[in-house]
């Protein structure tokens, strides 16, 4: 299965803020990325997700959340054999 994702809201339905819910499944990832000039939360909804930020690695069980400061380079796995759902809501600079 591939990853789901389903925006919650971007511009221009919103000046500030993107959001989206994020489903992987087993195995899966988001793929390494930079939130450039862009601060970032998630929110675990389902599951336990891995989540690669700089040189650390961190688990985040359901319910947990995580702030992301601006331009740090980070990715998302699902290392687990269930189903892991996140919501993530990214701040967007001008």
């Amino acid at each position: 299965m591939f990853m789901n994702y389903e925006s919650i809201i971007k511009p221009p339905s919103s000046q500030k803020l993107k959001s989206g819910r994020v489903r992987l499944s087993p195995g899966e990832d988001v793929g390494e990325h930079v939130t450039d000039k862009r601060e970032e939360i998630l929110v675990v909804l389902k599951g336990t997700a891995t989540l690669m930020k700089g040189n650390e690695t961190k688990k985040l069980k359901e319910g947990e959340t995580h702030y992301i400061k601006e331009n740090i380079k980070h990715n998302v796995k699902n290392n687990t054999d269930s189903d892991l759902e996140y919501v993530y809501v990214v701040s967007l600079f001008e």
